[in-house]
């Protein structure tokens, strides 16, 4: 906790709604490490020692440099690293770069998806670091470390400054390199649904939209495209699956219409097989890019007839990683 003197200084702090003596302690637990030019960085660290953060600081050089204390006499649990384009380093961080005429600042959590923080970063260039836009973008600097110390950032934000100072936010991508989250109620019904087509695979399709997910149960057309084709189609329904044309395309027509998006392919293995396969790789990505971008896909692999496991697979950074998914208790 927070002694009197400490209190009195960042009285003007903890009276914000937003911070208070909690938000106080817990910008006093950052450490930041600033891997910026040296305009910036002296900015930037005099607002976040003004803070109560403790800073890194680069080769001593600008004359903006504040020499106060860090907040708590203990060290610092979190660091929070700040690099200029094109850097990139592993946990929590800011990136700085520019973009034309304006400087860009990516913030992202410990757990943000790096695959996101690469897409909205890969276009900038070093920061352009100019006299009239240093302080202003050291003061977002600190801004986006104190909104991530006091939780009040998503897991990836950005901010843009324009050479004459003007500010707007930029908009983070939809994140598609990591499972979507598919209530336990959906996952039930998903499983009952493959149990019901053993021994053949089972197939399903995943809309979702806004938080709401539900189930849209496929049948495998994998036996009568075998039957008409055997050359076209080796596979049996036992080891592969594909959606009848039509029915996919009205499931496409109805999802739109009603503003869901595909969140996800599912199948089983009814062979207990709990992996993506190498055919279930070729089939989604046949010539190394994923038929349908952002979707993810699930494999439930059976054993005796019953669940055993689950499994995601999204596509990220060129290829398929996959991920466990928890299937509920009692199924």
């Amino acid at each position: 906790m927070l002694d009197e003197p400490r209190i009195q200084r960042y009285a003007r702090q903890v009276l914000l709604r937003d911070v208070g003596e909690r938000g106080q302690e817990a910008l006093g637990t950052v450490r930041v490490e600033l891997a910026l030019p040296r305009e910036v960085a002296g900015a930037a660290a005099t607002y976040l020692r003004a803070g109560g953060s403790a800073v890194d600081e680069p080769p001593r050089a600008a004359d903006v440099w504040a020499d106060t204390p860090p907040l708590l006499g203990s060290d610092p649990a979190h660091h929070l690293r700040i690099v200029a384009a094109p850097a990139m380093p592993e946990g929590a961080c800011i990136v700085l770069g520019a973009r034309g005429e304006a400087d860009a600042l990516w913030s992202i959590a410990e757990e943000g998806c790096r695959a996101c923080l690469r897409a909205v970063t890969a276009s900038l260039l070093p920061p352009r670091t100019l006299p009239i836009t240093s302080v202003e973008v050291g003061s977002l600097v600190a801004l986006l470390v104190q909104r991530r110390a006091l939780g009040l950032a998503p897991s990836l934000e950005g901010v843009e400054v324009s050479g004459s100072g003007a500010l707007a936010t930029l908009s983070a991508p939809v994140c598609t390199h990591r499972p979507p989250a598919v209530p336990a109620s959906v996952l039930v019904e998903l499983v009952r649904h493959l149990a019901a087509a053993l021994p053949d695979e089972g197939c399903a399709v995943l809309l979702g939209r806004d938080d709401a997910v539900r189930l849209v149960p496929m049948e495998n057309a994998q036996a009568s495209h075998h039957a008409r084709d055997p050359d076209a189609f080796p596979r049996t329904a036992r080891t592969a699956f594909t959606f009848d044309p039509r029915a996919w395309l009205a499931l496409l027509r109805g999802a739109d219409a009603a503003g869901e998006q595909v969140l996800a392919i599912a199948h089983s293995h009814p062979d207990g097989g709990e992996h993506f396969s190498a055919e279930d790789r070729r089939s989604a990505a046949p010539d190394g890019r994923p038929l349908l971008p952002g979707v993810a896909h699930l494999v439930v692999a059976f054993r005796d007839g019953k669940p055993q496991s689950a499994r995601w697979a999204v596509w990220t950074d060129g290829d398929f990683r996959e991920a466990a998914c928890l299937l509920p208790a009692g199924i």
